[in-house]
């Protein structure tokens, strides 16, 4: 009984169009698209140095959640399609380790979405309030992928079960420790399910705030009182674009991972329903699943692309890099700006020395920062 057909040899064609083709077109877009947002985020002063530092390592960690999907999901099903059952073996050996990175990936994306949401929504509410400091956001950082790495090594639940009585792809089945262990279905439950609800917590926040017409008016006021009508207006459409494209990027989330958050409050309480009664529904609706994670880490990059000039500006120039005489007489004339100064402050409180910090430790908060 063991070795009859199992709904992935039943599902196979449907399981490859979907996970070997439409899924792994998407993932390939997304490493380019994630490591060029990456790129742009984590190697440019003024986006590393401002409230976008969480959202450059949200696309890292997306960047390597979409090639660990193309490994961990893609192959074994282009390998059962094609009947090459060495290059499934061979992926078997890795599948565990594949399987635990890409979960630790996943989390500390998630962590650092959240961090950059409380940013922001700190940066809505009090709006003295210009973003972390830059040791700060190193700290949390560390303590963030530290976190993550613990959870999913406490939640690690993948085994490999080999039946000798079997061959081929039926040999080996790969299931979960969740019915032998209480625990690994409870954490992993709680460490699905709090993120989401954080971040439907924040996004609806900044939402809110972002109504109270009277807070946003009488920033305005300030900033044109001290620093002139044209920063004023700079700022408040930086501010705007900032909020929404933060929005936008939250919400892709949290759609594309609700089928995963049912499936996984769903097997927790009733594990049957799904193995059992439903075993084909399941299996699509978990691969279902997985196709939506990969949906949402594409759509971040288009986000902040059509929503932010200086995005796009500064994409053309890593896509297309200027003159360096050019760039040094644009450099100059941007500092003959009276108002460039406006954008440089300083925090006392940063050490120098520090080796988080670079050698100039002033802080860059960008137009797109500036809040």
């Amino acid at each position: 009984m063991e070795c009859l057909p199992s709904p992935e040899d039943r599902l196979l064609s449907q399981r490859y169009l979907l996970l070997g083709v439409f899924g792994s077109g998407l993932a390939l877009f997304g490493v380019i698209a994630n490591a060029l947002l990456t790129t742009l985020f984590l190697t440019r002063a003024q986006f590393r140095h401002s409230p976008f530092f969480f959202l450059g390592f949200v696309a890292m960690f997306d960047t390597l959640l979409d090639a660990t999907y193309i490994l961990l999901l893609s192959i074994p099903v282009t390998a059962e399609f094609y009947n090459h059952l060495p290059l499934w073996l061979v992926w078997l050996n890795y599948m565990p380790l594949l399987h635990l990175f890409g979960q630790i990936f996943k989390m500390s994306s998630v962590f650092c979405l959240i961090m950059a949401s409380i940013e922001r929504y700190c940066m809505t509410k009090h709006w003295t309030f210009t973003g972390f400091e830059r040791r700060t956001r190193w700290m949390m950082l560390v303590v963030l992928i530290g976190l993550a790495i613990v959870i999913k090594n406490l939640t690690f639940d993948v085994m490999i079960e080999e039946r000798p009585q079997c061959w081929g792809f039926r040999r080996y089945r790969i299931g979960t420790q969740r019915a032998r262990f209480y625990h690994f279905g409870l954490i992993n439950t709680i460490a699905i399910f709090v993120p989401f609800l954080t971040l439907i917590f924040l996004n609806g926040g900044i939402v809110l705030m972002l109504r109270h017409q009277h807070v946003q008016q009488l920033r305005s006021l300030i900033t044109e009182f001290t620093m002139g009508h044209d920063v004023m207006k700079m700022r408040r459409r930086n501010l705007r674009s900032a909020t929404r494209t933060l929005i936008v990027i939250i919400s892709a989330y949290l759609i594309s991972n609700l089928l995963y958050l049912i499936l996984t409050i769903t097997e927790y309480f009733d594990a049957d329903f799904l193995h059992v009664s439903h075993p084909d529904f399941h299996l699509l609706a978990n691969d279902t699943a997985s196709v939506l994670t990969v949906i949402g880490n594409v759509i971040r990059c288009p986000a902040h692309f059509l929503s932010n000039s200086e995005i796009r500006q500064q994409f053309y120039q890593l896509l297309c890099p200027e003159d360096p005489e050019q760039l040094s007489r644009r450099r100059s004339e941007r500092l003959d700006n009276p108002w460039i100064s406006l954008l440089l402050t300083v925090h006392e409180k940063d050490d120098p020395q520090s080796p988080l910090l670079s050698r100039n430790y002033a802080k860059r908060h960008s137009t797109i920062a500036v809040c």
